[in-house]
């Protein structure tokens, strides 16, 4: 069993409870920003292709910017970073809500809503990785992680039924116009917090800050295998955003509602999943956790490759969430705990950048092979290989021997 000292609550620290309660509201706003933009859109025309058109203008110029921008972030402030994201979310939301009140047929507003928040997420989602392990120390930040997710996974449960009531109560406008307080709110929280200033660095060319970025996955392989293991779940995520509605409709005969409790039961799982992982923390061995995770996450997909039972599914689901967090807490620490405080802004980006490109990727295979290969199949085949390089990973030895893990959190050498 692996000793650890024993990590400091982080409940305790203000800064950091401040951090929280702004993500809450920040992602809370996302969901009921997006629910209300797409109701209204889809209100006005009818069409499901001007709701995709909103997404593509959210996903496309997101991606571009997580490619430039990256290195750069190193040079500010992750702190005035996260606010400014914040209060420019807050800005255009209520530039929106007055917009549509002088002209409600007015849908540009509402395109610009889905613009803006692709471009500033490269910003916001990398700077509050970054800036995490100037708040929190040592092992204290699995646990911190754990609770930034469960705040992230109760606003993915709560905002999509939440917002339904809201539009319907208030109407869609009003919901727009209540979504800029809570960004005005999140980002004044976050400007409380006390952090770490950033020292004046000697300028240097995107090129050469992006080759330092990259240096860090070339020194420390660990790092690079845990991208590559995590766009391998997010690859798998983006077949399940198409195969997920036909599964239930199709070969289980669910409704509309049963849907949306599949969909609810992985969140809610990761839920129930992010507040054991601090717990367990320490007590096995992390390769084992991790992999060990990632493995049985594979075979909830080859399960609901073979049930045939609605709410056995919906369980499988639950399943699927509870053990998704012990990779992703854990892989979050080790790259907040091994990469210089100076590198991590560019190198939280080429993570990311690496996660979502991989989605889309996975949202076209599931599209084109949906219908051909069938969906029990596809989810078995993708299960399969999650299962597959888990194993692998197991039974690797420079990746799974548990020194490794320690020089990572560390962060000292190479592996």
């Amino acid at each position: 069993m692996i000793t650890a000292e024993q990590p400091v609550s982080v409940w305790q620290l203000p800064s950091y409870r401040l951090i929280l309660f702004g993500q809450l509201i920040s992602e809370l706003g996302a969901s009921l920003g997006t629910l209300a933009s797409s109701w209204l859109i889809y209100q006005a025309t009818g069409s499901e292709a001007a709701v995709g058109g909103m997404w593509l203008l959210y996903f496309l110029p997101s991606l571009a910017l997580q490619l430039i921008i990256g290195p750069y972030l190193d040079r500010f402030d992750k702190k005035r970073v996260m606010v400014f994201s914040q209060w420019m979310r807050s800005c255009v939301f209520f530039l929106t809500f007055g917009v549509i009140l002088i002209q409600p047929e007015a849908l540009w507003p509402l395109y610009l809503i889905s613009l803006i928040n692709g471009l500033i997420q490269p910003l916001y989602v990398p700077a509050s990785q970054a800036l995490l392990p100037s708040l929190v120390k040592g092992e204290s930040l699995v646990q911190a992680n754990a609770y930034l997710d469960s705040a992230l996974r109760i606003a993915m449960i709560a905002g999509p039924p939440l917002g339904g009531l809201l539009v319907a109560w208030i109407g869609g406008t009003a919901v727009i116009g209540l979504v800029s307080l809570g960004y005005a709110l999140s980002g004044g929280l976050l400007l409380l917090c006390q952090s770490q200033s950033v020292e004046a660095r000697q300028s240097q060319s995107w090129v050469a800050m992006f080759r330092e970025g990259l240096a860090v996955f070339y020194e420390k392989p660990l790092l690079f295998w845990l991208s590559i293991y995590a766009a391998l779940v997010q690859f798998a995520v983006g077949i399940t955003l198409v195969l997920n509605l036909p599964y239930i409709t199709a070969e289980l005969l669910g409704s509309s509602f049963h849907v949306g409790l599949f969909l609810a039961g992985y969140p809610l799982g990761y839920l129930l999943g992010s507040l054991v992982v601090p717990r367990l923390s320490g007590r096995i061995e992390q390769h084992i956790l991790m992999l060990g995770s990632l493995m049985i996450g594979g075979a909830t997909f080859i399960a609901l490759g073979f049930t045939h039972n609605l709410w056995l599914a919906i369980a499988i689901e639950v399943l699927a969430g509870i053990f998704a967090p012990f990779f992703q807490v854990h892989s979050t620490s080790l790259y907040q705990r091994s990469v210089p405080s100076h590198l991590m802004g560019r190198v939280f980006s080429v993570r990311l950048l690496i996660l979502r490109a991989t989605m889309p990727l996975g949202v076209w295979v599931g599209g084109q092979l949906g219908d051909i290969v069938g969906i029990r199949p596809l989810f078995m085949g993708m299960g399969l290989l999650i299962v597959g390089a888990s194993l692998f990973g197991l039974g690797f030895q420079k990746f799974a021997k548990k020194s490794l893990f320690r020089k990572a959190d560390e962060g000292t050498g190479t592996f």
